[in-house]
């Protein structure tokens, strides 16, 4: 064994039941009518925990379809000072990732001819997030990056997974907002009829 050490299959097996239970949840949170704020915490403690990762953030779509930050665990210092190379790199990489609206692997200290590129140590594993093919944020996982190739795409997949429970919520949130406009149509409508 390369490793040197071996882990029991009962300490496997627990840790197999922690994470269906974490995915449980996350699809119990999907279905919620969680407010933005409450839901992207939730859903972002889990998939950190569940891949044991070193941190995340959720990012969303802003004005000029650029990504705004709305919250994170343990993300770089460097990455939040928006007058930093460091940072500018990082949200080049969010934006052609949102472009491409596919998920990525993104090696520590790297970058590409545009100047896009992940200035920390971590591995990243990003993944759009929303519904109908339509971006809605991102989930951004720090990840370590001492692990197999095979591993890393199964971080991928996870998350890949995990955003499309969250798809669920990002529907039933439309769905209420247009229920909304549509009784607030109806409200403004029956004003009219009695002046």
């Amino acid at each position: 064994m390369a490793s040197g050490h071996t882990v029991s299959p009962e300490t496997i097996e627990k840790t197999k039941q922690q994470i269906r239970g974490l995915v449980g949840e996350i699809a119990q949170l999907s279905k919620s009518d969680l407010g933005p704020e409450e839901f992207y915490a939730a859903f972002l403690q889990r998939v950190v925990q569940a891949l044991a990762a070193v941190g995340g953030a959720i990012w969303v779509i802003g004005e000029g379809r650029k990504p705004q930050l709305t919250y994170q665990i343990n993300i770089s210092e460097k990455l939040l000072d928006v007058e930093s190379e460091e940072a500018a790199k990082h949200y080049r990489l969010l934006d052609y990732i949102i472009a491409a609206n596919a998920g990525q692997l993104v090696p520590p200290l790297s970058s590409d001819e545009r100047g896009a590129g992940n200035p920390t140590r971590q591995l990243l594993v990003i993944n759009p997030l929303g519904h109908d093919n339509q971006v809605e944020g991102l989930v951004e996982i720090f990840q370590r990056a001492d692990t197999q190739p095979a591993t890393q795409r199964g971080y991928l997949q996870f998350v890949k997974q995990m955003c499309d429970l969250a798809a669920e919520w990002f529907k039933n949130r439309k769905l209420r907002d247009l229920g909304d406009r549509s009784s607030l149509w109806a409200q403004a409508d029956q004003f009219a009829r009695q002046v």
